[in-house]
């Protein structure tokens, strides 16, 4: 499911968006089992395991790792205010290691330019469970298609079309080239986009044994919160897209999804108390911006090993930003095989004035809490974890804006005042802006650090001279889950809370 702030240790086509490009290091191979390590030298080997399982309709699958992830590794040793490089060694099928890496010191294990995990483990797990099936095409441009169906709900400006195929890995939306008349319950050749929610379309191929669930949603309401959710599904088993020629024609009979309830206890007066940890500028969003939300996502094929890929939500609320508590009943359609999962999620979101001199713009930070549906309504949904406190840069309070000493700077915090923080995400943030808005800063996403430790130091080549940036550090708590061993369970996580902070502007020397 999309996730309230970006995450990069995963090769899932999320939202995200968000995934770093990543090198290709030369890898050493061996045909025969690698010989027991000289006496000592074990002390200073890391060790890892990359496997791939693709999760389709009809099950799990072993599946071949083309992702190319095991040849952008590389491990950055601290020594002082610099780093030493080790480069990775391939010792089989999904295997590799890395020589002569300090015992119990921190290192920094690196993924492609600029995605890095601080860790201590010896053995390091880089398993990872994709929704879909290998090979699927994508391709740029909105694919064209015709709707000719009935049994829908009345037709108003409000209605949507969505697709999941969850053996593509795909989810998006049918975006309509003209408005259907209103009350209607039927449409004859109507003519759309279809639209991915990962940027490029997905096109399905029924002979490779991708069905798509065709869903119409609707806007209800739960007191002052608003929301859509899925009210009508056609399951379609024989549909090819296609990439030229005629639009692809989708046809049948909708039908109703039966409606279930989940009411939730939003405390959001606990999420609103953090918000001077967040940052001394941090305001809550205005009536124009994002606002608070409530999502209910499906988790295909259960939550044995987290939430596998995104499929699209059954639900997706939202209210205005405001300290009141909100208890609300909302109404969802779940028009999916009994196995699977729902998750549910809420974030309490902030804006801050953090720009560059003479410009507007703004960044966000979140409270988010999250849970299996059943564990998230059976109590009261508030922070379980507040921000990092006592941010510093070098020594000084990193939330002044100020310039630095260093590109390689000492970043350093202390633990939430609420809660017990597993993880942190580190995120540093390029502020520009560009000659057609002079007056408006925008961002760019340059680094991403897990770590365990309250304190990280920037690596070499991510702060570039005279540079503008913003750091966001968030606190996780993630049960049974360790990031800084196993990276790739950050994108499937089902219980988790984080709870953000953020510097003000950092100028790179």
């Amino acid at each position: 499911m999309p996730l309230p702030f970006p995450r990069a240790w995963t090769s899932v086509r999320l939202l995200t968006t968000l995934l770093l490009p990543v090198g290709a290091l030369a890898l050493s191979c061996e045909d025969e089992a690698p010989s027991p390590p000289p006496p000592g030298e074990e002390q200073t080997r890391v060790t890892g395991q990359r496997s791939i399982t693709r999760r389709l309709e009809t099950g799990d699958v072993q599946a071949r790792d083309t992702t190319g992830v095991i040849g952008s590794l590389s491990v950055l040793v601290p020594t002082g205010d610099t780093f030493e490089t080790r480069t990775v060694i391939s010792t089989g099928e999904g295997t590799f290691r890395f020589d002569n890496v300090p015992p119990e010191a921190p290192y920094y294990l690196k993924r492609g330019s600029a995605t890095y995990v601080v860790t201590v483990h010896r053995q390091l797990d880089l398993d990872e469970y994709i929704l879909g099936r290998e090979g699927v095409v994508t391709v740029a441009a909105g694919l064209p298609v015709t709707l000719s169906v009935d049994g829908l709900a009345p037709l108003d400006a409000q209605t949507g079309f969505e697709l999941v195929a969850p053996n593509a890995g795909a989810a998006g939306r049918i975006f309509l080239d003209t408005a259907p008349a209103p009350g209607g319950t039927q449409l004859t050749d109507e003519a759309g986009l279809y639209r991915s929610s990962f940027g490029r379309q997905e096109v399905l191929d029924e002979a490779r044994g991708d069905r798509l669930y065709l869903l119409q949603t609707q806007p209800s309401t739960a007191g002052e919160l608003n929301y859509r959710s899925i009210t009508r599904s056609l399951p379609l088993t024989q549909t090819t897209f296609q990439t030229s020629g005629p639009a692809t024609p989708l046809s049948g009979t909708f039908q109703p999804v039966a409606r279930q309830e989940a009411t939730v206890d939003w405390r959001r007066s606990s999420f609103e108390a953090h918000r001077a940890a967040v940052h001394p500028l941090a305001v809550p969003l205005g009536t124009a911006s994002v606002r608070h939300t409530l999502i209910l996502a499906p988790a295909p094929g259960g939550v044995a090993q987290g939430v596998v890929g995104y499929a699209g939500e059954l639900l997706s609320g939202s209210i205005l930003a405001a300290s009141q508590d909100v208890t609300a009943t909302v109404a969802y359609g779940d028009p999916y095989p009994a196995t699977w999962g729902v998750v549910a999620n809420v974030v309490h979101r902030y804006q801050l004035p953090l720009r560059l001199r003479g410009t507007t713009g703004t960044v966000g930070a979140s409270l988010v809490d999250q849970a299996e549906l059943q564990a998230f309504t059976s109590r009261p949904v508030e922070a379980r974890l507040s921000p990092p406190t006592r941010l510093q840069v070098e020594g000084r309070d990193a939330q002044q804006e100020q310039d630095l000493l260093s590109r390689t700077p000492l970043l350093s915090w202390e633990a939430p005042t609420v809660g017990t923080a597993d993880v942190y995400d580190v995120r540093v943030f390029r502020l520009y802006k560009t000659p057609d808005e002079p007056d408006f800063t925008r961002t760019e996403m340059v680094a991403t650090l897990l770590t365990a430790q309250r304190q990280v130091r920037i690596p070499p080549g991510v702060l570039q001279p005279g540079e503008a940036y913003a750091v966001r550090i968030g606190a996780m708590r993630t049960p049974g889950v360790d990031l800084t061993r196993s990276p790739f369970r950050l994108n499937s996580l089902v219980d988790y809370a984080a709870a953000e902070t953020l510097t003000s502007v950092l100028h790179a020397p």
